[in-house]
């Protein structure tokens, strides 16, 4: 979560993009798909949301909590969980016990910066690995739990953290010396065990629940040879 100032010319053309993005994303969501769905969807974005209770305010300005949007694309695509995203960027605020009004207001000015770097980039990049996967590895079941499932998300978070980094670097109060040393060592120590459980998350719904893991190409991975 940004909470210190953007400029205006980053913020609205951030906030455009987002709401051109979403809007495909809407397009792309499949609403009238089978209950099984929409129920992995509604529970995998509240535990999103609640996942970003559990943060670290740093001076710095940034904080330290669960990031959850690689996980989302896994678990319920790409449009969904873009969508899931936004509403949990919108929501997060509102539930953030240590969270004082005026930096509330100043998280929901910087929602379109974090659509981009906090979603749209992880989602991306997973969407993209989880493709390139198919494509260019073995059709084995572990190529997708392993390489997707945990590798993936680790790749993908830290992209996420490398992005939030370059945008802190032109704007944050404090040298980016300062915030490489503070934050990038804590966060990516997060995000690898935050892809561990995850992983371990997706494996189990593959094992036990077919067909709630969207991404998960069963006629892909499973077929014989």
């Amino acid at each position: 979560m940004f909470a210190y100032h953007l400029p205006d010319a980053v913020v609205w053309p951030s906030t455009a993009l987002a709401l051109l993005v979403l809007f495909e994303a809407a397009r792309r969501a499949r609403w009238n798909d089978h209950l099984l769905a929409h129920t992995v969807w509604a529970l995998a974005t509240a535990a999103v949301l609640l996942g970003q209770r559990m943060g670290i305010a740093l001076e710095s300005g940034l904080q330290l909590h669960y990031l959850g949007s690689a996980f989302l694309a896994l678990l319920v695509g790409y449009p969904r969980a873009l969508l899931s995203m936004a509403v949990v960027l919108l929501a997060s605020p509102l539930v953030s016990p240590d969270l004082d009004p005026g930096n509330a207001i100043l998280a929901w000015r910087n929602w379109g910066p974090q659509m981009l770097v906090g979603a749209l980039i992880p989602i991306w990049t997973l969407w993209s690995i989880v493709q390139l996967s198919k494509k260019r590895l073995p059709t084995n079941l572990f190529v997708f739990l392993l390489g997707c499932g945990l590798f993936g998300l680790l790749l993908s978070y830290g992209v996420q953290l490398v992005a939030s980094a370059s945008l802190y670097a032109f704007f944050a109060p404090i040298p980016p010396r300062d915030f490489l040393d503070i934050f990038m060592p804590y966060a990516l120590l997060l995000a690898s065990g935050e892809a561990w459980l995850e992983g371990m998350v997706i494996t189990i719904l593959v094992v036990y629940v077919p067909g709630s893991v969207v991404l998960f190409d069963e006629a892909h991975y499973l077929r014989r040879p």
